[in-house]
């Protein structure tokens, strides 16, 4: 045994059965206990292994300082809570196993320094979370699964239940955790964080079926421990699918980031493309990012409630920068055909406010002939009006604009005089929200 506990020792050496129906709350408390508040030398990185099974808890799981649990992976290794009295199945704990307000009572060493990999944490009733990291540092999930009550959809907030809650008191903020190649699921919310805290990242992760997946600084009060909320979260290269409502919503938090993420069947009403209801990712305050996201939502769903990202900070794709109301499109360059009067391939929508103040700033190149200059563009579903302002060198390009409407769309039209070449038109496109 004490080979075991210098290096890996199985739960069920304490007890556990994970054959799931046995209760091994107390076993797998017992099993923590002993590997990571017992040790006289807690930074021995020794390791807690959960064999393949389901194991059935009816209290929280305190997970202490420096553990480190290790599973056969999250379709194997379950920790499911039963029972509606605890308020979650697992949380971190200080080198004490003590939770809550207690934490760092008696010189206990505050919650961190953990390693979770390879398992569930399954809250099999709708009024307890999954998993709640509370005041700890340095924290690691690696292919774990944090799953909720829903077998389908959620389609309300419901109770409110959160696969993965973080937070925070007045005297000791959670900071540093990681989340990699990690699965959320079946929860109202996924993923909630209110309190202050910092350097919270998910990478390479899954965000599936949900009311709602990340929900940031909603609660931030403005007073401890909700001072200005979370700071600094980033979700990169995930994927999120079957999102009820809003896929990420940053209410407060300085830093929320989302980049390179994939957002499938989003803020549709789980009715799929065609059945926009709201924006995919909102964000309320300044200093939140989206960076090079690809979303499934097409142009025809896109309307000033149902966007893309609706924000007052920075968004960044491979076709387009925004700043706030701000927005600039770029395209690639367009072949104006001789002696012909055709459509540019550039249109605009008018059933909404998004595109009814825009600016096109071009060069057209023909021949020897150059223009510089811009296009100015007011618009609605009643009435189109461009003016087109340059100047030009080495004689005229021949080449003039107009609009048509059809559909709820403005597209620009050219027409070019007879040369016998084709002019070259380059163009970016600023609009304003």
């Amino acid at each position: 045994m004490q080979q075991k506990f210098d290096d890996v020792a199985s739960v069920k050496d304490f007890g556990a059965k994970g054959d799931g129906n046995t209760d091994d709350t107390v076993a797998i408390n017992r099993a923590l206990s002993e590997l990571f508040t017992r040790a006289t030398n807690t930074e021995i990185r020794r390791a807690l292994l959960f064999p393949a099974g389901t194991y059935v808890v009816t209290d929280v799981i305190k997970i202490p300082t420096h553990a480190k649990l290790i599973g056969d992976g999250p379709n194997s290794s379950i920790i499911k809570g039963t029972s509606a009295t605890p308020d979650c199945v697992a949380m971190t704990s200080d080198s004490l196993q003590q939770i809550d307000g207690s934490i760092g009572a008696g010189g206990a060493t505050s919650p961190g320094n953990l390693h979770i990999d390879g398992m569930t944490f399954d809250a099999s009733v709708d009024t307890v979370d999954a998993f709640v990291v509370n005041q700890a540092q340095t924290v690691l999930f690696t292919n774990t699964r944090f799953q909720g009550f829903n077998n389908t959809v959620p389609t309300s907030v419901g109770n409110s239940q959160t696969a993965l809650k973080l937070e925070s008191s007045a005297t000791r903020e959670t900071e540093h955790v990681s989340c990699v190649g990690c699965t959320f699921t079946g929860a109202n919310f996924l993923v909630v964080g209110d309190h202050d805290m910092s350097s919270i990242t998910f990478t390479g992760c899954e965000f599936i079926s949900a009311f709602k997946g990340l929900k940031i600084g909603e609660s931030r009060t403005g007073s401890a421990p909700a001072v200005d909320g979370p700071r600094g979260v980033k979700v990169t290269n995930s994927l999120f699918d079957d999102i009820y409502n809003t896929a990420i919503h940053g209410y407060f938090g300085p830093g929320l980031t989302s980049a390179f993420n994939t957002f499938m069947d989003c803020a549709n009403n789980n009715l799929g493309v065609g059945n926009a209801n709201t924006h995919v990712i909102t964000f309320q305050r300044s200093g939140m990012h989206s960076i090079a996201d690809d979303f499934e939502r097409t142009d025809g769903d896109v309307t000033s409630s149902t966007l893309r990202v609706s924000h007052t900070g920075v968004s960044l794709d491979d076709t387009k920068f925004e700043v706030g109301s701000f927005a600039r499109k770029f395209s690639a360059d367009i072949t104006l055909d001789d002696n012909s009067t055709k459509d540019s391939g550039l249109s605009f929508s008018d059933n909404s406010t998004l595109e009814n103040a825009i600016e096109i700033d071009y060069m057209i190149t023909r021949g020897t002939a150059r223009r510089q200059g811009v296009l100015r563009i007011t618009q609605d579903a009643n009435a189109q009006v461009i003016d087109d302002d340059f100047s030009e060198n080495n004689g005229t390009v021949g080449v003039t604009f107009s609009l048509t409407n059809s559909s709820n769309i403005t597209k620009l039209r050219y027409t070019t005089t007879s040369t016998g070449s084709a002019a070259t038109f380059k163009h970016t496109v600023r609009t304003i929200r």
